[in-house]
């Protein structure tokens, strides 16, 4: 027997040390039938709130590899110009 596990969103998730807050989550069938999950995302870093950006993935491992992607980016660009460019980018 197999378990399904969900959540209802708002929810958050924490990745690389970052909490990412999945807004709202809804589905679309491509023609051959795969699901794809559009997401609603925002990501709070180092008291600073993103504005929401949507992603689209194929399911949670796909949704975890594209969260770190973006929270790499971000993370660059703190260590490279500081919190207050940051903070101007990503608001």
């Amino acid at each position: 027997m197999s378990t399904v596990t969900f959540q209802i969103p708002p929810f958050s998730v924490m990745v690389d040390g970052v909490t990412c807050e999945i807004l709202e989550v809804t589905e679309s069938k491509l023609i051959d039938g795969t699901a794809l999950y559009n997401l609603a995302v925002r990501i709070h870093y180092k008291g600073i709130t993103s504005r929401t950006f949507t992603l689209t993935c194929k399911n949670t491992k796909d949704m975890t590899n594209k969260l770190k992607a973006e929270i790499t980016k971000i993370k660059f660009i703190d260590y490279s110009y500081g919190l207050e460019y940051l903070k101007k980018v990503i608001t």
